[in-house]
Formats: C-alpha cells, sequence, structure tokens
C-alpha cells in the first residue's frame, strides 16, 4: 500500500530555507524543492503522477500551508 501523503517533516534537514531578515516570509522552500513542487502540479495538471508522485505532492502542498500559516503569524 502506498503513502497518502510524504510526511512534510521529511524536507526539514534539507529543503527549508530561514529567511530571517525577510519579516513577511521567513520560512521557504529551497530553490530545488521550488522547481519539484512546480513540475508535481505541472504533471498532476496532465494527471501524469503516479502514487508516489501523489504523496510527495500531497506532502509539498500540506508543507506549503503550514508555511503559509507560520509567515503569516510570524508577520502579524
Amino acid at each position: 500500500m502506498k503513502q497518502e501523503m510524504k510526511q512534510p517533516s521529511s524536507w526539514l534537514p534539507n529543503g527549508i530555507i530561514l529567511n530571517p531578515s525577510d519579516q513577511y516570509r521567513p520560512f521557504s522552500f529551497t530553490e530545488e524543492l521550488q522547481i519539484r513542487l512546480e513540475e508535481l502540479l505541472e504533471k498532476n495538471k496532465e494527471n501524469l503522477l503516479d502514487a508516489d508522485e501523489k504523496a510527495e505532492l500531497a506532502g509539498l502542498l500540506e508543507l506549503e500551508r503550514i508555511f503559509s500559516f507560520i509567515n503569516a503569524k510570524l508577520a502579524s
């Protein structure tokens, strides 16, 4: 059975940038991880994702939502 979502925490060691000087976006994806997210989103539009890629996309989107929430809280 395949995972429904790759754990968002799996990207914390290598896929995250801390930008302390950016008060509106202190947490973000590395350039490589952002590119991967965009690739997965494009493949998803074309219905070309396999089960592992769907799990990866779900995890990245969840992590993106978490960062958006945290960044908004820190900015306010």
